[in-house]
């Protein structure tokens, strides 16, 4: 089968560290090794080392960033002026995308337009639909929403109908998460053509050389977050746990691999707290080098706060899993579906410090619940691999041709 993989996000770099890097690279990488053919399409295709297909670049219209810029300097270069320029710079991305999707079909045949939701993309739909080809939407996120919350959304209403035009009209939409799969029914998309593939881990994981579960108690004891520091991933839940530890205990240490928005929190806690050299941040890192780090790590978290909606299917959760790193994560949608408490995992409600201190503090003096803990999630995380999860995504892409273009009426103009 040979699929155009759009990915018309200009803030994701296919070849970088982030989680949503992460998850178009493992997931490309595992469809091809299922005998698949892949071209990814992308505004940013870097070098394109550890891809396994064809990175090509959409973002080649020089008139685009220029016009970006331009818009951007009107009104001494507000915030609102700046909004405005990436959003139609993403809009007028769709017709150089659409081109490029044109120019590698007639060298190349597409078989199937598999495309990872973004803001303002459509192209991957009106290309599909024009040549009679099973378009297949996966949604991470509700984005309009999300950039209404944490960002700003200059063209609000026009995002929010483009998802719902997008929703209503793919011919599958794959999602990673339950509570995902009733968002997207609630705008439109019929839940027949909904597929939930959470996200995985790769094998290399499991070969993490981890620390020993039963070495003393009186020595370091390492906190390990990994993933991008967004409001969202609950930094300041973490920062007041492991502030409350240090002050109790000079033995825990924290380690934080990754880097996002909220570094500058993480630094100003570090250079304030009672042992600043109590507080690593590694800043972003290869992907091939995460399960080192792993391997430092006593207890893995995944502090997420109180939210609306909790839509993740968190990275790190199958990546501690695998390594056999203990949890202590909130108790929030998938996670409390894949980990069950006091049994695979330490889970507290959402935003709780109190309890997560307690659940950190009681890994520290018990390692039989340390391994025993692991060694369950771990068995829980075999059944999440990208291989396992490739051949879901095959299978639903080989339903999808059976039926192209049962989604739509007419096509976009």
């Amino acid at each position: 089968m040979r699929i155009a993989y759009v990915s018309a996000d200009r803030g994701v770099a296919p070849t970088g560290s982030n989680g949503a890097s992460t998850h178009i690279r493992e997931l490309v990488n595992a469809v091809v090794a299922r005998g698949a053919e892949v071209k990814l399409l992308t505004p940013r295709p870097g070098d394109g080392r550890g891809i396994d297909g064809e990175l090509i670049d959409i973002d080649t219209d020089d008139v685009l960033p220029a016009l970006r810029r331009l818009t951007a300097g009107i009104d001494g270069g507000s915030d609102a002026a700046a909004t405005q320029a990436s959003e139609v710079h993403g809009l007028l991305l769709n017709e150089s995308l659409h081109e490029h999707l044109e120019h590698l079909h007639a060298r190349w045949p597409i078989e199937l337009v598999y495309e990872r939701y973004s803001l303002w993309s459509h192209a991957g739909l009106r290309f599909a639909r024009r040549h009679g080809l099973p378009f297949l939407l996966e949604v991470n996120a509700p984005l309009a929403a999300q950039q209404e919350e944490y960002r700003r959304l200059s063209n609000a209403a026009t995002a929010h109908a483009l998802e719902r035009l997008l929703l209503s009209r793919a011919d599958r939409v794959v999602v990673p998460a339950r509570v995902l799969a009733e968002y997207v029914q609630a705008r439109g998309c019929p839940a027949r053509r909904v597929r939930v593939i959470p996200c995985g881990v790769g094998r290399e994981f499991f070969e993490c050389d981890v620390r020993p579960d039963d070495g003393p108690t009186g020595s370091d004891f390492v906190i390990g977050f990994l993933g991008s520091l967004k409001p969202w991933h609950g930094i300041e839940t973490l920062l007041a746990a492991f502030g409350r530890l240090l002050a109790q205990d000079g033995g825990y240490r924290l380690l934080v691999v990754g880097d996002g928005p909220l570094r500058g929190t993480l630094e100003r806690f570090a250079s304030t707290c009672s042992r600043p050299d109590r507080v690593t941040i590694t800043g972003a890192v290869a992907y091939q080098e995460v399960p080192r780090y792993l391997a430092q790590m006593d207890v893995g978290v995944a502090p997420y706060p109180a939210l609306p909606t909790f839509y993740f299917s968190p990275l790190k959760i199958f990546e501690y899993a695998a390594a056999r790193v203990p949890i202590v994560a909130s108790a929030s949608g998938q996670i409390a579906e894949l980990l069950v408490h006091r049994k695979s995992a330490l889970l507290h409600p959402p935003g709780n410090v109190d309890e997560m201190v307690l659940h950190i503090e009681r890994l520290r003096g018990n390692a039989e619940l340390r391994t025993r803990l692991a060694r369950r999630a771990r068995r829980i995380a075999k059944g999440y691999t990208w291989d396992r999860l490739a051949a879901r995504l095959l299978a639903a892409a080989r339903a999808a041709c059976r039926r192209p273009g049962s989604a739509l009426g007419d096509c976009l103009a």
